[in-house]
Formats: structure tokens, C-alpha cells, sequence
């Protein structure tokens, strides 16, 4: 038996010229914390580079999803990595000659302390480039053609969403 669809996060629809749309809700502006969620969808159109089917852009959310939260765990392990390098420096460099230790150790801790933090900001700096650049590989992955991304107009997408031909995902969650 055939399980019901679930509602989503985003919503995709195959257009009848082949393309997909991508609905999901606007966001807030991080900028101003007190107003509220703005209303109404955004909407991106991909060209594709093959025959797509809805299960394979759903199957492609999902694998956005897990390498985001991978990769938010790899960057959050790189930045507390940082900071214990950072604070081995401080206390290497700084606390313990300020309090008359300044044996072997410590010559140690600030030998280890600089490759330590060294890779914590080098994780910080690359993971963001990383889970971008494997992101793009899942869109191609999934038949979407990254090239031809364009944000549509309100008016636009739901001229296409309606058009005959137009097929649709489940809807979005709490939408």
C-alpha cells in the first residue's frame, strides 16, 4: 500500500516544458529580529538535463538536508577546535609565563597550540565553500541545470504553476 505524502519544507512542480520550480516560504530578515515572517512563496526555476521525476527532487532535498547537517557539524567541530587552540595559546604564551611556569610543557603547549588553531580556522574557512560546491553537485546529480537558476516573480511562477501539463509535489508544510 501506498504511503500518503507527507508535507514539506519546500514544493516542487515539473513544468510542462520540462523545467522545475522550487516554492518554499520567504524568510525573515535576520537584520530586524521583532517583525514577523513576511507572507507568501519564493520561487526558483532550474532548466533540467535530463527527464526528472518529483521523487528525484524530493530524494535530492533530502540529500541537501543531510550534507547541511554535516557539514554544520564539521564547521561546528573546526570552530571549537579554534577555540581550544586559541585558548592553548593564551594560556601557553601569556597565563603561565605571567605566573612564573615556563618549563617544558609549556614550550609544548605553544608549539602544539599554533597547528591546532591553524586547523580550526582552516576548517572555518573551507567548509562553507565545500558544502556549496557539493551542493551544486547534488543539483546536478538531480538533473537540474545550476547554470540557468532564475528567481521568478510571483505572478510569473503561478502563470506556470497553472498552466496544463504542470505537475506538483505535496504542499508545504504549515502553508
Amino acid at each position: 500500500m501506498k504511503q500518503p505524502q507527507q508535507a514539506r519544507a519546500v514544493q516542487w512542480h515539473l513544468a510542462a516544458d520540462g523545467s522545475a520550480i522550487k516554492a518554499y516560504p520567504k524568510a525573515l530578515d535576520h537584520f530586524d529580529p521583532k517583525q514577523e515572517a513576511p507572507k507568501g512563496l519564493k520561487y526558483q526555476r532550474y532548466a533540467t538535463t535530463r527527464r526528472v521525476a518529483l521523487a528525484d527532487l524530493y530524494a535530492f532535498e533530502e540529500a541537501v538536508d543531510k550534507t547541511v547537517a554535516r557539514d554544520g557539524s564539521v564547521s561546528s567541530a573546526a570552530v571549537l577546535t579554534g577555540v581550544i587552540g586559541l585558548a592553548a595559546m593564551i594560556v601557553g604564551w601569556v597565563v603561565l609565563p605571567a605566573i612564573g611556569v615556563d618549563g617544558g610543557w609549556t614550550q609544548i603547549l605553544r608549539i602544539a597550540a599554533i597547528p591546532v588553531l591553524v586547523a580550526g580556522v582552516a576548517g572555518v574557512m573551507f567548509t562553507p565553500s565545500l558544502t556549496y560546491r557539493r551542493i551544486e553537485g547534488l543539483r546536478a546529480e538531480a538533473g537540474l541545470d545550476v547554470s540557468t537558476l532564475e528567481v521568478l516573480k510571483e505572478p510569473d511562477a503561478l502563470a506556470l504553476l497553472h498552466a496544463p501539463g504542470t505537475v506538483s509535489g505535496p504542499g508545504i508544510a504549515g502553508g
